[in-house]
C-alpha cells in the first residue's frame, strides 16, 4: 500500500506561517492547524506531506517534525534535493498544505535512556533537534553526545541554538567535518562542549569522546553514512541490531528526507 493511498484521507490541513533559510540548501517550513493527533507527537516522528500543484495535489513526500513536540507549530527542516524539496522555499504564508501524522518510532522512549549517543549525517540531524529541543523544554538530565557529520561548516544550521543547548543540557556535540583541513579554528572556549573532528565518523572519534557500549545510541543519515557507522560501531563491539536507524535519503516517492 501506498503512502498516498493508505492516508490520502487522513490528511489534515495545514497553513504555512513561514519558510526561513537555514543554509545554502535547506530551509525551515512552519505550519499551523494541526488537529489533536498532532498534540500528541512525540519527539523524532515525521509527517507525511502534500502541497498543491498547478494540476492539483501533489504526492506524499515524508519529512522528520524537527520542532519540540510541545511546539504549537509543526516545525519542518526540508533539503533541496528534488523538484519537490525544491519548491519548499517558494511557499508562501496563508497556503494550504496536507499533512498526515504523526507517523514513526524512530525516538520512541528515547526520555528513559540515561546516555544516549546521537549520530547523525547532514539533514539527518532533524529528529535529533526535535529531542535536544524537546529536552530542553523539559529540563532533561540525560547525558547526551551528539556527533554530526557534515562536509563542512557550511552545511551546519542551529549552530547557535545547539551552542546554547550545550550549557543548559547534559550535551556533548561533536561536529565531523570531512572537507576541511583546519577544524579546531571553529572551537570557541565559551562553549567546551563544542567540539571538532577532521574526516568522517569514526571509530577512534568515537572513543576520543567517551562512547560506551552501554549507551542507548541511535543513527540517522545518507545510507553509506549509516552502514560505515555501524561498521565502526562494530568494531568497538556494539552489537549493530542494537541501535536505532532512521533513513534519510531522496527518492521521489516516498522515501524520507
Amino acid at each position: 500500500m501506498t503512502a498516498k493511498s493508505a492516508g490520502q484521507d487522513q490528511m489534515n490541513i495545514c497553513t504555512v506561517v513561514k519558510v526561513v533559510p537555514e543554509n545554502y540548501d535547506i530551509n525551515s517550513l512552519y505550519l499551523e492547524g494541526s488537529d489533536e493527533k498532532f498534540a500528541s507527537r512525540k519527539a523524532g516522528q515525521f509527517v507525511s506531506v502534500r502541497i498543491m500543484r498547478p494540476d492539483g495535489w501533489s504526492e506524499p513526500h515524508p519529512f522528520t517534525m524537527a520542532g519540540a513536540p510541545e511546539d504549537p507549530i509543526l516545525h519542518l527542516t526540508i533539503k533541496k534535493e528534488g523538484q519537490f524539496t525544491s519548491a519548499i522555499p517558494d511557499l508562501k504564508p496563508g497556503t494550504p498544505v496536507k499533512c498526515m501524522g504523526p507517523l514513526g518510532i524512530f525516538c520512541r522512549d528515547i526520555d528513559t535512556k540515561p546516555v544516549i549517543v546521537m549520530m547523525a549525517g547532514g539533514v539527518g540531524i532533524t529528529p535529533f533537534l526535535s529531542v535536544l529541543r524537546h529536552f530542553k523544554n523539559i529540563k532533561a538530565g540525560n547525558k547526551v553526545t551528539l556527533f554530526w557529520a557534515n562536509k563542512a561548516i557550511a552545511d551546519v544550521f542551529s549552530a547557535n541554538e545547539i551552542e546554547e543547548m550545550t550549557q543548559e543540557l547534559s550535551l556533548t556535540v561533536v561536529h565531523c567535518l570531512s572537507r576541511e583541513d583546519d577544524v579546531q579554528r571553529h572551537f570557541q572556549q565559551q562553549y567546551p562542549h563544542i567540539r571538532y573532528e577532521k574526516g568522517r565518523l569514526s571509530g577512534d572519534i568515537l572513543k576520543r569522546h567517551g562512547v560506551a557500549q552501554d549507551a542507548a545510541f541511535f543513527l540517522c543519515g545518507p545510507p553509506p553514512m549509516m552502514e560505515a557507522a555501524l561498521k565502526e560501531l562494530d568494531n568497538l563491539h556494539v552489537d549493530p541490531s542494537a541501535v536505532k536507524q532512521e533513513n534519510f535519503t531522496w527518492q521521489e516517492s516516498s522515501q524520507k528526507v
